[in-house]
């Protein structure tokens, strides 16, 4: 019996050989079939189902992300029902599909197998419960207006004035671009939030625009420029004395675009509550636009100059061609200002040492609400120069001449 043992002990040693699994995988998991099929109609389902190659974590890749997180059900009648069966995932509405309903289920990036491997892609279906697709949708484009560049994964919904019950919803690709839809006629209230958290809702602190669309016999393509906006009205955030007649005053927030700056916006006070004369106020942007071009003209003179006298310029070498990469979409708004200039009278200018005391008022944040601001400041006095620094040696003098005794 001991030797009966041993050997099936032994035979069981010897043909244990790849370990169970097969060999590390690298690559996330694939998505094998999707039900129903995209661009069926008269669907009758319970849940829409994704079936991978693979088992998928039922914990996506992401701190605090949940799976139902993952999901985009459009239209959106509450919280989505999605339930994790090892290689498949299934998602329903809640309440279950609504017949004669258009339906675009999107599943985000995120989801991960069990090695760690992490889809980065998107996989959209789209099917009806009725015998037809409604005939438009809203493409469009969401910024971070503050950055100027495309609000990647800004999450999207829309709802029709006619039917505040159903949302629809999207998410913005890597380059910002959405599609909310299919949809009918009607209008339509557009939000984009950059949702942080990925709770879908709109937190304190998060970016976000909205616009009113009316969707009638074209797919009317929109911009959504989301940036923080809240209730509080700009407050003083820095006052830099540039020279004796020149502030760079900032903001905590970012002013009312439509705001028209001029004088009567400010007030500026001695210590002695005497006025100084305010000549003029610009925003910050057109100030260093104008220094900007500034420059770029003076450089074009320089080469100009440079061409006339016949001094080679560099070129590419022979045969090689420069690679140009396409510079990513910008808004066609320019971002909203949280800085002006303010220039004094020169008959009246800033004394190093003394204290003075702005106000302001009808300065409005995005929302358009404003209150009466007032800060004090002292101009500062120039900082001594650095003793302590050698001077640059002097280039063009030519080396003393070493003298040699005679040998």
């Amino acid at each position: 019996m001991r030797r009966l043992i041993a050997l099936v002990l032994a035979a069981g040693c010897a043909s244990a050989g790849q370990p169970p699994g097969g060999p590390e995988r690298h690559v996330p998991p694939e998505i094998v079939s999707v039900l129903p099929d995209s661009g069926q109609t008269n669907a009758t389902v319970k849940y829409a189902q994704f079936q991978f190659d693979e088992v998928v974590s039922d914990r996506p890749s992401g701190s605090g992300t949940t799976l139902d997180q993952l999901f985009l059900i459009s239209p959106r009648t509450g919280a989505p029902e999605v339930s994790w069966h090892r290689s498949r995932i299934t998602v329903r509405p809640h309440g279950g599909f609504r017949p004669n309903t258009a339906y675009r289920i999107t599943m985000l990036p995120g989801l991960a197998d069990l090695r760690g491997n992490v889809r980065k892609d998107t996989r959209t279906i789209l099917f009806s419960t009725g015998p037809t697709f409604p005939r438009f949708s809203i493409p469009g484009r969401v910024f971070d207006w503050a950055a100027q560049r495309p609000a990647v994964g800004a999450y999207v919904e829309g709802v029709a004035r006619r039917d505040t019950t159903l949302i629809y919803l999207a998410a913005a690709d890597s380059t910002g671009e959405f599609d909310l839809g299919p949809l009918d006629t009607g209008t339509y209230l557009v939000r984009a939030i950059v949702d942080q958290n990925a709770n879908r809702k709109l937190d304190r602190n998060e970016k976000w625009d909205t616009v009113t669309v009316n969707v009638s016999t074209t797919r009317p393509a929109i911009e959504l420029l989301a940036i923080e906006r809240d209730s509080v009205p700009p407050a003083f955030d820095n006052i830099v004395v540039a020279d004796s007649v020149t502030l760079r005053v900032s903001f905590d927030k970012a002013l009312d675009p439509n705001l028209t700056l001029n004088p009567s916006l400010f007030r500026l006070q001695r210590a002695d509550s005497t006025a100084l004369a305010i000549v003029r106020v610009q925003p910050l942007s057109f100030v260093q636009q104008a220094q900007q071009a500034r420059v770029a003209d003076s450089t074009r003179r320089a080469d100009s100059l440079r061409a006339a006298s016949g001094i080679p310029t560099a070129r590419p070498a022979p045969g090689t061609i420069p690679t140009v990469t396409p510079p990513p979409a910008r808004p066609h708004v320019p971002p909203p200002d949280r800085a002006v200039v303010i220039t004094l009278a020169p008959a009246n200018p800033l004394v190093v040492g003394q204290d003075y005391r702005i106000s302001a008022h009808g300065i409005r944040n995005l929302l358009g609400n404003a209150q009466d601001i007032t800060r004090t400041f002292t101009v500062p006095k120039p900082a001594p120069p650095d003793t302590t620094r050698k001077p640059p040696a002097d280039s063009t003098r030519r080396p003393p001449v070493v003298k040699r005794p005679p040998r």
